[in-house]
């Protein structure tokens, strides 16, 4: 049977690989990172004479995608095909979490194996002590000293022993759920870990001797990044800093060493289909009868038959500045931007996120103080930004930072209407507002069959800062959703109204310690068997 299994081991590596095959050693040189997905770019070199070769590149991730892996050859080498295989025999490497975890695990069932070891030699003490206990004989009488010293040695070796036994048993119980926590960890890492590899035959010709550098390209799934924010204020009077960061993630099965990193704004996964529009048909709708009753279908349309055409992240720090973005180069295309990063950086295969600092931006900002005293009566600071649509930035989160305080979040788009980005930069407690219920003119009454209630609000700001202060308020009118609701607009202090929303907008500068007043009034009218909830 041992020369079965010797046998065995010797023949797997020829059931692996054929008898022509030589395997490529590779290492990943860059990797271009998109929106979902990432393409890892594998560079090996091997000297071959000249003839036929089948080289193999092994231990890639199982979910590569086949269609996408690209192969050139430099040097006196010819491409002649491609192949890509699974390995089921043959698993990916185990990462270094793993084997920090084997090693603990080795050394917590060294040292069980220790207290076990322990605990049989003070059992075994303490059977050997119990069975000579017997003191004198049949025909001679017990010696009172004998039997004095003997019982002190009983208690003061077994109850050492005693005590050891305990110590000990609580030791290997703690060993123990210590191994069971390591073991069940590993074997959700194994899990995720023990897979099948892929694999890339190249057949290739070589006309001559001499060295040949192979460079493979591929996609994977399990990978991405997302573009993310900080904004910071230092004052009000200062130009915003936008900071630029990106999170990379992977979870590809192999590590990117040492890799240069290429961030791009394309996804392949999305649709790259063009639409077409087929022609758009119209049908009768089909009548029948059933049980004496008749029942038609809506009117429905068809359209004909559709066409055929269809990642801990580290950086190299060997000659590093202190500001990254000097490493950093963008290039517009007409579909993507990329952002190429001349820094080496490793991204382990773990699925957590990494921080990269990309670019810092210097954008002008106003700032206004805004408030809606209906829902809140404190005042916000807010951050009027422009000028950042020109950077090429992405839809993210962004980190509100004020005076190095972070106050907040917001989200960027910048695919919207507007080329201002409010941003709220905290509240700011030195403005007073108050909105209170003028109970002289708030009335309900009823006048035929009417009903009609008149409401006014009065607004108080106060600006108990030592400068100038601009703010925005906004309340609003109701709006009628039926004919037989009437709102009549009394008055509302000169503000401005957009009457396809009833908001009212005031923008005030209110001197140090200024107290001004604003008045909103309105009357609703409605048929009075009706209930209309007015506040």
């Amino acid at each position: 049977m041992k020369n079965l299994f010797c046998l065995l081991a010797a023949l797997l590596p020829l059931l692996v690989l054929g008898n022509d095959e030589k395997v490529l050693s590779t290492n990943i040189s860059s990797v271009t990172v998109f929106l979902n997905g990432a393409q890892v770019e594998r560079e090996g070199s091997v000297y071959l004479a000249a003839g036929n070769y089948d080289l193999v590149i092994e231990g890639l991730p199982k979910n590569i995608d086949p269609s996408s892996i690209n192969v050139t050859g430099k040097g006196n080498v010819v491409i002649m095909s491609i192949e890509s295989r699974i390995n089921y025999l043959k698993a990916q490497m185990k990462p270094k979490n793993v084997l920090m975890l084997e090693d603990s695990l080795e050394l917590l069932q060294n040292n069980l194996n220790m207290q076990n070891a322990m605990l049989s030699v003070y059992n075994n003490e303490e059977q050997m002590i119990l069975a000579n206990k017997a003191i004198g004989g049949t025909e001679k009488g017990v010696d009172i000293a004998a039997l004095k010293a003997n019982a002190e040695f009983y208690r003061v070796r077994l109850t050492e022993i005693k005590t050891n036994q305990i110590n000990i048993n609580l030791k290997i119980k703690n060993l123990n759920k210590d191994i069971s926590r390591i073991q069940s960890q590993l074997k959700e890492l194994e899990q995720k870990q023990n897979q099948p590899t892929s694999e890339i035959v190249l057949k290739v010709l070589v006309k001559s001797a001499g060295n040949a550098t192979i460079i493979t390209k591929y996609n994977v799934d399990n990978a991405g990044w997302i573009p993310m924010y900080d904004i910071r204020a230092e004052d009000s009077e200062s130009a915003v800093k936008l900071v630029f960061k990106a999170g990379v993630f992977q979870n590809t099965g192999e590590n990117w060493n040492k890799a240069k990193l290429t961030l791009s704004t394309s996804n392949p996964k999305q649709n790259n289909v063009k639409p077409v529009l087929n022609p758009w048909y119209l049908y009768f709708a089909k009548t029948y009868s059933s049980s004496g009753r008749t029942s038609s279908y809506r009117y429905k349309t068809f359209a004909a038959p559709a066409s055929a055409e269809e990642a801990p992240l580290s950086a190299d720090k060997e000659n590093f500045k202190a500001d990254i973005s000097n490493y950093i180069s963008v290039e517009e295309f007409p579909i993507n931007v990329e952002y190429k990063i001349d820094i080496p950086y490793t991204v382990e295969s773990n699925g957590k996120t990494c921080i990269i600092q990309m670019q810092d931006y210097s954008l002008n900002a106003e700032f206004k103080h805004f408030a809606v005293p209906k829902i809140e009566t404190n005042a916000f600071l807010l951050a009027r930004i422009t000028g950042w649509e020109k950077y090429n930035l992405l839809q993210g989160e962004a980190n509100v930072f004020f005076r190095d305080t972070y106050v907040g979040k917001t989200f960027l788009n910048p695919f919207g209407t507007t080329d201002t980005l409010d941003v709220s930069m905290g509240q700011d407690k030195a403005i007073s507002i108050k909105r209170d219920m003028i109970k002289d003119f708030t009335s309900d009454k009823f006048i035929g069959s009417s009903r009609r209630i008149t409401k006014g609000w009065e607004i108080t700001v106060r600006n108990s800062k030592n400068k100038d202060v601009n703010i925005i308020l906004e309340d609003q009118f109701p709006l009628s959703s039926n004919k037989d609701i009437e709102v009549e607009k009394l008055e509302y202090s000169g503000g401005t109204i957009e009457e396809t929303t009833g908001k009212v907008t005031w923008n005030l500068t209110l001197k140090p310690n200024e107290v001004k007043k604003l008045t909103i009034k309105y009357l609703v009218k409605f048929p009075k068997e009706k209930r209309v909830v007015v506040y």
